[in-house]
């Protein structure tokens, strides 16, 4: 019953956030904008997108290691797909983190190391994407002029920034306590783990730059939805509003980010001076992008080994 009540819940927040979003909009303008759709830039996304996905899977797969959950090349690619379908059809925009992380368990590495793998992932990131934003500042202040744009922005992202920064500082502190108390043991183990990751002159560089490439990809992933419908917004301008977007969508409170996305973008386009309506037809096709690459992960779930067996063999834990 809880489930099925936080799954309503999440399908209410979709639509009353896909009802803000399109409330007031001009549907005329939308459904002319979207009936001159150029499929190839659509395909060309996708293409962006899946390259993401295994860029994703190389970090993962680095990250892993170090985690005691050791993934090859194809496994990390494959699940990481899988995920992506799971992404779209699990009541959340991280319910494919927990297919990645029964897939890892089920493997033979246990519930603990494929959960350490998992969070990790997610935290560097996540930390990444606070890093670009900062980055940005300096050029998306001067795009975005509305003070309640500039506020949401720097609240979002120092939030983000500041939430990552502690994570990595809870693996430097030296109190035993943290080791001991069931409450920090394992967020202490995985900020140790993040600190061994980025801080290595061995892994760091390569977790670095492949972590930039995730997400300066999903820009050029909606630069190409942008040349599919012609509309007017240049790169420099996506690459200043998509990284915000984003970083609100991973909220867990929709269904695949629909809505929050679309409110989201809206608000973003507006705050910069462009046309709403672009932000939303923008975020429709990025997100129907989103389902066509789950659906090709969906394919990978439907023809994998591990679907084959699902059930047939007990998730080993190790001591």
């Amino acid at each position: 019953m809880r489930g099925f009540l936080i799954f309503t819940m999440r399908i209410l927040v979709s639509l009353a956030l896909l009802y803000l979003a399109l409330r007031g909009i001009n549907f005329a303008g939308i459904q002319a904008r979207l009936s001159q759709i150029n499929l190839l830039w659509i395909g060309f996304s996708v293409l962006v997108t899946i390259f993401q996905i295994f860029l994703g899977a190389l970090r993962w797969r680095e990250i892993s290691k170090l985690c005691q959950a050791p993934l090859t090349d194809l496994q990390a690619l494959r699940y990481n797909m899988i995920g992506a379908f799971f992404n779209q059809t699990l009541p959340s925009s991280i319910g494919g983190d927990a297919v990645r992380l029964w897939l890892v368990a089920r493997g033979g590495a246990g519930w603990r190391a494929a959960t350490y793998s998992i969070f990790v992932d997610r935290a560097i990131g996540l930390i990444a994407l606070a890093v670009i934003i900062v980055a940005s500042l300096p050029w998306s202040l001067r795009l975005i002029t509305d003070p309640h744009g500039r506020s949401a922005l720097l609240l979002v992202d120092f939030a983000a920034l500041a939430g990552g920064m502690g994570f990595l500082v809870l693996g430097r502190l030296p109190w035993p306590w943290l080791r001991r108390w069931w409450a920090t043991h394992h967020l202490h183990a995985c900020s140790v783990i993040a600190n061994r990751v980025i801080f290595s002159r061995k892994h760091g560089p390569a977790i670095a730059v492949l972590s930039i490439l995730v997400h300066v990809l999903a820009v050029v992933s909606a630069w190409c939805v942008v040349q599919s419908i012609a509309a007017p917004v240049v790169f420099g301008q996506l690459f200043q509003l998509i990284p915000p977007v984003m970083l609100i969508t991973m909220l867990p409170i929709s269904i695949a980010g629909w809505g929050v996305r679309e409110a989201t973008m809206g608000l973003a386009f507006g705050y910069a001076g462009l046309v709403a309506n672009e932000g939303v037809n923008v975020s429709l096709l990025f997100g129907a992008v989103s389902f066509i690459v789950g659906a090709f992960g969906g394919l990978v779930w439907i023809l994998s080994a591990e679907k084959a067996a699902q059930g047939s063999t007990p998730i080993e834990v190790p001591e």
